[in-house]
């Protein structure tokens, strides 16, 4: 769940920086949201699969670590 938590707060800080860059550059804000997407709208279907391949494996590895801890509390208090 750490893993996941530091994934998110690293991907709001990266944001936050590129419109912060683009705003003190004069840009207004909608461009500069703009900017922040428009790599999501130019990329090809396989690069929307690689993309959520990645998304996956990081939420699922949280996923297998959950399921393993609980399954090792249950071993243990046995």
């Amino acid at each position: 769940m750490k893993v996941l938590g530091i994934f998110i707060f690293i991907l709001i800080l990266t944001n936050a920086l590129s419109v912060g860059m683009d705003l003190l550059l004069g840009i207004n804000l909608s461009h500069a949201l703009f900017h922040l997407l428009n790599p999501f709208w130019v990329i090809e279907p396989g690069e929307y699969v690689m993309l959520g391949f990645f998304l996956l494996l990081t939420i699922g590895q949280q996923i297998v670590i959950i399921i393993k801890d609980k399954k090792n509390k249950q071993n243990g208090s046995s």
